[in-house]
């Protein structure tokens, strides 16, 4: 199981995304965390956005991970970053070996 985190402007986009990993069993479970609040610099100003936070539990490789969440995604430019962690509790990567064929 690999875990990645991007995120984005609007919840639409991130059910969207969301969604269409799922029907097309390339993820088996996304978290959405709404109203977060980023700052960030861009061009030399300061600049604030809400943004929705998406965790994206997966099989699938950076590159393809990457190519997938392209395809949808409504930033020219999205960070797409896997989150390295140990092993999950056995009863949920039983859970997630079943769902990830």
């Amino acid at each position: 199981m690999k875990i990645y985190y991007t995120t984005t402007s609007n919840f639409n986009n991130a059910k969207s995304i969301s969604k269409r990993f799922l029907n097309d069993k390339k993820a088996v479970c996304i978290n959405l965390i709404k109203n977060v609040n980023s700052f960030y610099l861009d061009s030399g100003s300061i600049k604030v956005a809400n943004e929705i936070i998406m965790i994206i539990k997966t099989k699938l490789n950076k590159n393809e991970i990457e190519r997938y969440i392209k395809k949808t995604h409504n930033y020219q430019i999205p960070l797409i970053v896997e989150i390295k962690s140990g092993s999950p509790n056995l009863d949920y990567a039983d859970w997630f070996a079943k769902n990830a064929e």
